[in-house]
């Protein structure tokens, strides 16, 4: 493990004088604690060059002059220099124990000196305690966290699975809400290829077994009704569908190409029937400023397999009943025409013989007389 400058804070070096000339901080003229190399191949202590480095804008070697010189470029110092270095006597400033090389000196303050801070042996079952190394073992007799640390052992590891298991919801959020982000950009983008037909099944675009209940659909849009502003206004309640695997969200727009300028329509998909009620009563017989129109809105019904136009849509209703009484109304008058034509036909003229004909045979045909009458006349 690297050695950092806080590990022999509390480090002295026993005759200074004596030390080579070689292991002497250029900076602070006294020998290395955490010797650190620079590009140039001049040495410093760490503590010493990083202050000079911070506090002087041009950044350059104090020796050498050399620049630009930069915190990030600093490297430990040789193998050989630190072997020189643990070799000096040095004192611990805690307990003045002065019997020490460098080389030992962090083993001496990390495992036996008895004035260096330490925490509880707790610790990894949240034990806030720190103190004297001589002071541990009273604290560890009374600690409750070393008493309880059966019970508080498996609810840290149960804690610590259920911030994983958040974590990884917390990552597939996130992308799924790049997912829905990529997918309403690319929605907008076609947007108007997928729904500017003349006659647009309103509720089975998306190609899903959607609930009746779970969708609304909105009439007396502007003809310039954007995606993305559709979006952003009508997810302000409820939880609108986003297919993952299509990657579609659940907004379609229907115009009608044959009017470009005239009112169109819109359906909503979203996820439960509570969120599309919801989205009725909010929005409903609303005046929208920046439309400049009085939303209609109401549940979907997916009886109806076609939208040919949102202005005409009620008019569709009410005239089927006439679509369907005048091929009826047609028929019996082409049958009674039928009929009167075949009264009025005009009857052929007998020709001029056949008035001959008859006229000779009624001639020569004698009177007849019944018998009653004779008998009357005797």
């Amino acid at each position: 493990m690297a050695e950092t400058s806080c590990d022999f804070e509390f480090m002295e070096y026993i005759n200074e004088s004596s030390v080579d000339p070689n292991l002497i901080c250029g900076i602070c003229h006294k020998p290395f604690k955490d010797p650190v190399c620079t590009k140039c191949d001049h040495t410093y202590g760490r503590e010493c060059i990083t202050h000079w480095l911070t506090n002087n804008v041009e950044n350059f070697c104090p020796v050498c002059l050399s620049q630009p010189l930069l915190v990030k470029d600093l490297t430990q110092a040789s193998r050989p220099l630190r072997c020189m270095l643990d070799q000096l006597r040095v004192r611990c400033t805690l307990c003045n124990r002065a019997d020490l090389q460098r080389g030992n000196f962090l083993e001496h303050l990390n495992k036996a000196c008895p004035n260096a801070t330490v925490p509880c042996q707790a610790v990894d079952v949240k034990c806030p305690w720190k103190g004297r190394r001589d002071e541990l073992d009273n604290h560890v007799s009374t600690c409750v966290f070393e008493t309880l640390r059966p019970i508080l052992a498996s609810m840290i590891a149960e804690n610590q699975q259920l911030m994983k298991q958040v974590q990884k919801h917390d990552d597939e959020i996130k992308e799924l809400k790049s997912k829905m982000s990529q997918g309403a950009t690319a929605a907008a983008g076609d947007s108007d290829n997928e729904s500017d037909t003349v006659s647009v099944s309103g509720f089975s675009v998306d190609g899903s077994t959607q609930k009746e209940e779970d969708a609304i659909f909105i009439r007396n849009l502007p003809a310039t009704i954007k995606f993305n502003d559709l979006f952003d206004y009508f997810s302000k309640v409820g939880r609108i569908k986003y297919d993952v695997r299509r990657q579609k969200v659940g907004v379609f727009i229907f115009k009608n190409p044959t009017n470009k300028d005239g009112r169109c329509a819109a359906k909503v998909i979203y996820v439960d029937k509570e969120s599309a009620a919801a989205a009725v009563a909010e929005y409903n017989q609303r005046h929208v400023p920046q439309w400049n129109t009085h939303l209609q809105v109401s549940i979907s019904n997916p009886k109806k397999s076609t939208i040919r136009d949102p202005e005409k849509a009620n008019k569709g209703e009410n005239t089927g009943m006439h679509h369907e009484a005048k091929p009826k109304a047609e028929g019996e008058k082409a049958s009674n025409q039928s009929s009167n034509a075949t009264n009025n036909a005009p009857r052929p003229e007998s020709s001029d013989e056949q008035n001959k004909e008859f006229m000779n045979k009624n001639r020569r045909r004698p009177p007849h007389h019944p018998k009653h009458a004779d008998k009357s006349t005797n």
